[in-house]
C-alpha cells in the first residue's frame, strides 16, 4: 500500500520500484528500443501506474494505434513483453475506429475480488460461469463486449473500483450515488476517496520516475 506522504516525495513502494528487478529490467531496455516503441512503453507505464506501483487490480487503457505508427498484432506483443517484465496480465478487448482498449490486470487481485462478489449478482443476474475464475471473466467480458458493441459496466469489478460501487452503478443495488471521486461512488464515500487519492499518487510518482529516466 502507497504511504501517505507530501506531494512532492515518493512513496515507499515507488522508491524501491527504482531498484526492484522490473524496473531495472525495463528502464535498461527501453534505451535501445525505437523511437515509437519506446514512446509506447512509457505510455504504457504511465497509464498503468496504478497497477504496476499501487494496489489497483487493473485498468481499461485505449491506444490510438495511428498515433504510435503500430498494427493491433504489434502492440499486443509489445503487451506480452511488457506483461512479462512487469508480471500482470494483458487482454486485448476492443478494437474501434483505430483504437485498441485493453485490459492490463494483476490476475491474483482479480481472482481475490471475484471470491467475494455475491453469487447472486455475478452468476445468478449476470450469467457469469461458476466457479468465477480470473481469466474466463477477462475473456467472457470481451466476447459480450464485442457481441453487443458495448462496454460490459462490470468490468468495473476488473478495474479495481469497490464492488459497492459498481454495482450500484448498475442499478444492482438499492443505493443511491454519494458523490464522485473520479467514478460514482455508492458505497463508503470516504473510503473510496481515500482509494482515489492513491490511485492519483501513482500516476504522480510514475511522471517523476520517468522524469528520472529522461533526466528532464
Amino acid at each position: 500500500m502507497i504511504l501517505r506522504l507530501g506531494i512532492v516525495q515518493m512513496s515507499y513502494l515507488a522508491e524501491q520500484s527504482l531498484s526492484s528487478e522490473p524496473f531495472t529490467t525495463w528502464r535498461e531496455g527501453i534505451a535501445v528500443l525505437p523511437l515509437n516503441q519506446k514512446r509506447f512503453d512509457e505510455w504504457f507505464f504511465l497509464n498503468a501506474a496504478t497497477v504496476l506501483l499501487s494496489e489497483k487490480t487493473g485498468e481499461l487503457l485505449s491506444i490510438d494505434l495511428n498515433e504510435f505508427s503500430m498494427t493491433e498484432q504489434e502492440v499486443t506483443v509489445n503487451l506480452q513483453r511488457l506483461s512479462e517484465i512487469w508480471s500482470v496480465n494483458c487482454s486485448t478487448m476492443y478494437l474501434s475506429n483505430g483504437f485498441l482498449k485493453f485490459v492490463v490486470y494483476e490476475a491474483a487481485r482479480l481472482q481475490a475480488v471475484l471470491q467475494k462478489v455475491p453469487h447472486c449478482m455475478m452468476v445468478g443476474q449476470l450469467n457469469y460461469a461458476d466457479p468465477l475464475e480470473s481469466t474466463a471473466f477477462i475473456d467472457e467480458l470481451k466476447l459480450r463486449w464485442n457481441t453487443s458493441g458495448e462496454l460490459p459496466h462490470e468490468i468495473g469489478v476488473a478495474l479495481g473500483y469497490p464492488l459497492e460501487d459498481v454495482f450500484g452503478y448498475m442499478g444492482l443495488l438499492p443505493t443511491a450515488c454519494k458523490g464522485m471521486c473520479g467514478w460514482q461512488v455508492y458505497g463508503c464515500l470516504k473510503k473510496s476517496t481515500e482509494l482515489s487519492c492513491r490511485f492519483n499518487k501513482a500516476r504522480c510518482e510514475a511522471l517523476m520516475l520517468l522524469s528520472q529516466i529522461s533526466g528532464r
